[in-house]
């Protein structure tokens, strides 16, 4: 059963979440869940946690309180825990064949250091000159599915009551604080209808850098990417097995871009 398949929602992540001895340190957390703060100004209200997957989160500027606040962590970055082995698993749920993986994770790593993307804890990368090997990640959700896959938390992903729900709480006219865990089910975070996500590093090189990076790293996924055939097998591989309805397999690279227009404007029509 595909991670997804067993915890599709927040509501579902509640259920399962009283039977985590280990809170969101949880294998099952790990594969599905997100930890967020609730602002970008905050202090360091808990101890870096090393895990399989994870992001820092924000919603709002200036709350007191934080897992990893970016004014601490932005720089320096947030421990995962080790990397050895992830993007080669990547890789290969993706579809690319067993005698691809390792050659073509290498070529990865390699564009991703001369591109001056922070490296240094995957076997054969290096660290950025600049030291600074965060990244910020902004996520946008519709309100109406907020609840649905988002719920407020304390630490260690302890349910928070006193905000629920949490859309109700995040539209007062209030000082916007405390954390929350994000169910990031790809049904509707691939969807730029229902969510949209941005990410800015903190290495100037790498900032500078990236576009051509993402260019280049799209020449090399072109065995993963290049027909209709091979993006629906590695589709399956992201969603479980399982397709939704509203997928399809041509190549929607224009379509999700957003203008530069539209990075300075509040309007919705450019």
């Amino acid at each position: 059963c595909a991670p997804f398949h067993h915890i599709p929602t927040a509501k579902r992540m509640l259920e399962e979440f009283p039977k985590w001895k280990d809170q969101d340190h949880n294998q099952a957390f790990r594969l599905v869940g997100l930890c967020g703060t609730s602002s970008l100004m905050a202090h360091d209200s808990e101890a870096p946690a090393k895990s399989v997957v994870g992001l820092c989160g924000t919603s709002s500027l200036l709350a007191d309180d934080s897992e990893a606040p970016a004014k601490s962590y932005f720089l320096s970055g947030y421990s995962v825990g080790p990397l050895e082995g992830v993007l080669e698993k990547l890789l290969e749920s993706c579809g690319v064949p067993l005698t691809q993986v390792k050659a073509l994770a290498a070529k990865i790593i390699e564009l991703a250091v001369k591109s001056g993307l922070d490296c240094g804890g995957i076997p054969g990368g290096k660290k950025c000159l600049s030291g600074r090997s965060g990244h910020l990640q902004q996520i946008f959700l519709r309100r109406e599915l907020c609840d649905e896959y988002v719920y407020p938390s304390f630490a260690y992903g302890v349910p928070d009551n006193k905000r629920k729900p949490l859309s109700e709480y995040l539209a007062q006219d209030v000082a916007i604080e405390g954390q929350v865990r994000i169910t990031l089910n790809p049904d509707v975070f691939l969807r730029a209808t229902t969510a949209r996500m941005f990410t800015f590093p903190a290495d100037p090189t790498f900032n500078k850098n990236r576009r051509k990076f993402q260019e280049e790293l799209k020449s090399l996924l072109e065995p993963v990417l290049g027909s209709e055939a091979v993006r629906r097998k590695a589709a399956k591989g992201i969603f479980g097995g399982d397709l939704p309805d509203w997928w399809s397999a041509e190549d929607q690279s224009d379509m999700a871009k957003m203008s530069r227009g539209r990075y300075a404007s509040s309007a919705l029509d450019k």
